[in-house]
């Protein structure tokens, strides 16, 4: 009987490091947290990465997702996936990204990005009264930013604009009458007033404008592709998916919103 116990106690080393040597490691480089989108937003996309890799693990890997240690903007991220510095980046799809990377086509956030309210300045509401065609926003200037994939959808629908590569600062830009609206997507528009509502701004009160643009993840290796958005679709299946969408706060409230929109509704069309 000792014999058979100093024995097994022999074999344990043996079988524990057989045991550790047989797991994988998937180890993936993303963006700097935040520097895409505040931080809530940027939690969703990263826990809904883990969420689709571990649907589609074999229980012998370790997924292990780190952020590239210098905050880039999403046309820089797009590049570095291209180099292979960054495995992922995620963002509205047109056909030149999609051109130039991979993209995972399953829509990330329900469309709830799709349908846009217009922030103007709070003195302005009576001129926006008029407004029920994409022909007449053409007698106002929209801002909006240099690399956004919104801007070539605002210039093929003949929208006159004034483009930034600065975010923060178009706000004040827009207090100052250097153009005269913003279209903000639904889960956008709360966030915007409690930041920039100081500054005389107010969401305008009859329109929203619609157009076709899924977020999408991006990669550049056609496996990695196949497999999250298999792990996206067994995600949205068993209802986990839409657990973590409904846990972010301004999705949520953007979804309920949606769902009881009553704005005459402006539709742009979208180049080919």
């Amino acid at each position: 009987m000792q014999y058979l116990a100093f024995f097994f106690l022999l074999l344990m080393p043996l079988c524990f490091s057989q045991s550790v040597t047989a797991e994988t490691l998937l180890r993936l480089t993303l963006p700097k947290a935040g520097s895409l989108e505040p931080d809530t937003t940027s939690r969703f996309y990263e826990e809904a990465l883990h969420l689709a890799l571990t649907k589609t693990s074999d229980g012998l890997e370790q997924i292990q997702l780190d952020h590239h240690t210098i905050a880039v903007n999403r046309e820089r991220a797009r590049l570095l996936v291209k180099q292979g510095v960054l495995d992922i980046v995620w963002g509205s799809s047109n056909k030149k990204r999609e051109e130039e990377l991979i993209p995972v086509k399953f829509s990330l956030i329900r469309g709830i990005n799709e349908y846009r309210l217009l922030l103007i300045r709070a003195a302005d509401q009576p001129l926006f009264d008029e407004v029920k065609t994409a022909v007449d926003l053409q007698k106002f200037k929209i801002g909006t930013g240099t690399q956004w994939s919104d801007t070539e959808i605002y210039r093929f629908n003949g929208l006159p604009l004034v483009t930034s590569y600065a975010y923060k600062p178009m706000f004040r830009m827009l207090k100052l009458k250097r153009f005269d609206y913003m279209a903000r997507g639904l889960q956008e528009v709360e966030s915007d007033l409690r930041n920039y509502g100081h500054l005389d701004l107010a969401v305008e009160k009859n329109l929203a404008i619609h157009y076709p643009q899924p977020i999408y993840f991006f990669v550049n290796d056609s496996g990695l592709a196949e497999r999250i958005q298999q792990g996206l679709e067994l995600a949205q299946q068993d209802g986990s998916l839409d657990a973590l969408f409904f846990s972010i706060p301004n999705f949520r409230d953007a979804w309920e919103r949606l769902q009881k929109i009553e704005r005459h509704l402006i539709e742009l069309k979208v180049p080919k």
